[in-house]
């Protein structure tokens, strides 16, 4: 956001410091309603006040009805858009998750067996993720801590794994028929 202020012109830095000013917290507020977490509010905040900056021009006196509408509608739409993205992450991971359960795991991972066999055919990292997971349980707020990295890579990264894995099975068990 510092860079699109630092190349608007005087006046419109003055109105969107005025906008922030006074609906800073409604519009977290707002946001808040519908993502039910801090965090994600604040993002949607500081995305719908990117997009305020864009179209600046268009508006007119920051304190009027209009500008309030605006940004209050700007941030409600950002919000929802950060919660739908969230949900097909979710439906997504979950049908992965279903699709592939620790005990199905373990009940097709011994020695000598085509799952291991594929599994040893992934990166050290992708074996180690989802060893730590199928194997000896842990959650991604743990393996994150085993591997130095934040909850969400290791989601992302343990996503991934299980995305590679199930096409080097899906090719094997295609080599096989």
């Amino acid at each position: 956001m510092l860079f699109f202020l630092s190349i608007m012109e005087e006046a419109e830095r003055t109105k969107m410091d005025k906008i922030f000013a006074l609906y800073a917290k409604k519009m977290h507020q707002a946001a808040f309603a519908i993502l039910q977490d801090n965090n994600d509010a604040e993002d949607a905040v500081q995305t719908a006040m990117l997009n305020t900056c864009k179209h600046i021009k268009k508006l007119q006196d920051p304190s009027d009805n209009n500008t309030k509408w605006y940004v209050i509608q700007a941030v409600k739409h950002t919000a929802i858009n950060i919660y739908n993205n969230k949900e097909r992450r979710y439906k997504k991971e979950t049908v992965l998750d279903e699709d592939f359960s620790i005990e199905d795991f373990l009940e097709r991972y011994h020695e000598g067996s085509n799952l291991s066999k594929e599994i040893a055919k992934l990166s050290s990292r992708d074996r180690n993720i989802l060893m730590l997971k199928y194997v000896h349980g842990y959650g991604y707020s743990e393996i994150a801590g085993i591997l130095g990295i934040s909850r969400e890579a290791a989601k992302k990264a343990g996503t991934r794994a299980k995305e590679r894995l199930e096409k080097l099975m899906e090719k094997e068990n295609q080599n096989n028929d």
